[in-house]
């Protein structure tokens, strides 16, 4: 199997330096790895460059600003990589701290075996999804969020773009949660596999107001 990560940064090197050694750590198998830093001030791209790339990216860029979330992701899906190449592309946030071994592995072949849009069960959220039921080891919910969110690569494929008119911060998650279940597919929780939205949602908040000051102003503006 195929598998492309899509990862996007923008400072807090601390949380990329060990989530991303999470995934290394609990992918099971071999992936790719782009990686689209978004003008990040406090030393990630020198990271990327150096310690990081040499032996886990296949390939990187650096922006002078931050584009937002659907703009990134499609700039990577365009310029990156092929879709085509892949059986599965899995967006995975820099805040995403596995816990599971295999999560990587087994939530891909699941995304294929049950023609899905699948997730570790992630904890610390805020306003985690609402569960309506289990089929054949999927808890189904209305949509998952974008932290890990592993997808049929065909879909991108064949020509999903994320909507760049969202606000920079989010809405990818939720726009492909619902076309993906609107066209039949299952979206939802893989059980028995966890990861943690790394410190927590209201832990991050608490962790750097700075950042969370600044992302709270580009969600108004």
């Amino acid at each position: 199997m195929n598998i492309a990560v899509l990862t996007l940064t923008r400072d807090r090197l601390a949380y990329s330096r060990h989530c991303l050694a999470t995934l290394q750590e609990n992918a099971g198998c071999v992936y790719d790895h782009f990686v689209l830093d978004q003008a990040s001030t406090d030393g990630t791209a020198d990271w990327l460059d150096g310690e990081y790339e040499a032996d886990h990216i296949t390939a990187y860029s650096v922006l002078t600003k931050n584009i937002g979330i659907c703009r990134g992701l499609n700039l990577m899906l365009d310029e990156e990589l092929d879709p085509s190449d892949y059986d599965v592309i899995v967006k995975f946030d820099n805040d995403c701290e596995l816990l599971t071994p295999d999560t990587l592995r087994d939530v891909c072949e699941a995304v294929i075996d049950r023609n899905a849009i699948l997730s570790p069960r992630i904890h610390g959220l805020r306003n985690p999804p609402n569960v309506f039921e289990t089929i054949n080891g999927v808890s189904v919910t209305a949509g998952i969020g974008g932290i890990f969110m592993a997808a049929p690569a065909r879909v991108f494929a064949d020509g999903y773009r994320h909507n760049e008119r969202n606000p920079l911060w989010g809405g990818d998650d939720h726009d492909l949660s619902m076309w993906w279940s609107a066209r039949g597919g299952v979206v939802g929780y893989l059980d028995g596999y966890d990861a943690n939205h790394y410190l927590g949602t209201d832990g991050q908040a608490d962790d750097d107001t700075a950042y969370w000051d600044r992302k709270l102003a580009e969600m108004a503006a």
